[in-house]
C-alpha cells in the first residue's frame, strides 16, 4: 500500500499548491477596475500653440493637447491608478520597452506612465537638436541632448524612485510630456473615447484616483473583489481661474 496522509499533511499540501498556483497565475483570485474619465461644462479653449524656433521645421504652430476631450467628452490621457497598494505578489516588471519620442517637434506620447524597471528610450525622430530634460519637482532626473535623427539614448538607470516626472525641451520651450512611475502595475491611462481598465488586482479596499495634467486630481475609494469587475467613473471640469 501506498503511504498515508493525515487530513493535516494534506491540508498543508492543499495551501502549498494554493499559494505556489497565485505566485503563478496572480489573476487567479484578483478583480478588476474599468470605467470611464468625462468632461462636464464649458470646455477650455485650446488656441495652436505658437512656435516660436525652428519655424521652418516645426511649422509656425503646433496642436495644443493639454485637453484631448473626444466627442462624446471623454478625456484622452488621464492617468488612473491604485494609490499605495500592498505590494502584489507574483507581478514581475517583464522586460517591456517604453519609448518617449521627439516626433514634430512635439513628445510622443505627451502622457507616459511605466513601471520602475522597465526599460525608457528617449529617441529623436526630427532633423532638429532637442534637449529633453526631466525633472521631479525641482531636481533634474536626466538632461539629454539628441543632436542627430534616429538618435536614442537610454535613461532606464536613472529611474530610481516612484513618482511624476515632468519632461520639456530646453530648446522648444513649448514642448512638454509627464512621465507617472510607478512600483506596482495597477494603472491605466485613458484612451480617446476617456475609457480604462486596470487588470489582476488582489481583493481588498483601495483609492483609486486620477490625473489630469490641467483639471487636477480626483480619488474615490473602491472594493474589490475576487474575479470580480468594479465599475468607477470620473468627472473633471474646466479649473478655476486663479
Amino acid at each position: 500500500m501506498g503511504p498515508q496522509f493525515s487530513f493535516a499533511s494534506r491540508a498543508r499540501l492543499t495551501i502549498c499548491l494554493g499559494a505556489l498556483l497565485l505566485a503563478l497565475h496572480p489573476g487567479a483570485q484578483a478583480g478588476s477596475i474599468t470605467g470611464e474619465v468625462k468632461f462636464a461644462g464649458e470646455l477650455p479653449h485650446r488656441p495652436p500653440i505658437k512656435v516660436t524656433k525652428d519655424q521652418d521645421y516645426c511649422g509656425q504652430t503646433v496642436p495644443n493637447e493639454s485637453y484631448l476631450i473626444g466627442p462624446s467628452f471623454g478625456v484622452k490621457n488621464v492617468v488612473v491608478y491604485v494609490d499605495n497598494p500592498s505590494r502584489p505578489v507574483g507581478t514581475p516588471v517583464g522586460e517591456k520597452e517604453r519609448l518617449l519620442e521627439n516626433h514634430g517637434c512635439r513628445f510622443a506620447p505627451r502622457i507616459l506612465a511605466m513601471r520602475l524597471g522597465e526599460k525608457l528610450v528617449v529617441r529623436n525622430s526630427d532633423l532638429k537638436l532637442h534637449i529633453v530634460h526631466s525633472y521631479a519637482e525641482k531636481r533634474t532626473v536626466f538632461n539629454l541632448s539628441l543632436p542627430f535623427r534616429g538618435q536614442r539614448l537610454d535613461v532606464t538607470q536613472r529611474l530610481t524612485q516612484p513618482g511624476l516626472l515632468q519632461v520639456n525641451c530646453d530648446t522648444h520651450n513649448w514642448m512638454r510630456a509627464y512621465i507617472h512611475l510607478f512600483d506596482h502595475p495597477f494603472f491605466s491611462v485613458t484612451d480617446e473615447s476617456g475609457y480604462f481598465f486596470i487588470a489582476d488586482i488582489p481583493p481588498g479596499r483601495y483609492t483609486l484616483k486620477a490625473w489630469h495634467e490641467g483639471a487636477g486630481v480626483q480619488g474615490r475609494e473602491v472594493v474589490v473583489s475576487d474575479q470580480g469587475e468594479v465599475g468607477v467613473n470620473f468627472t473633471f471640469g474646466k479649473p478655476a481661474s486663479p
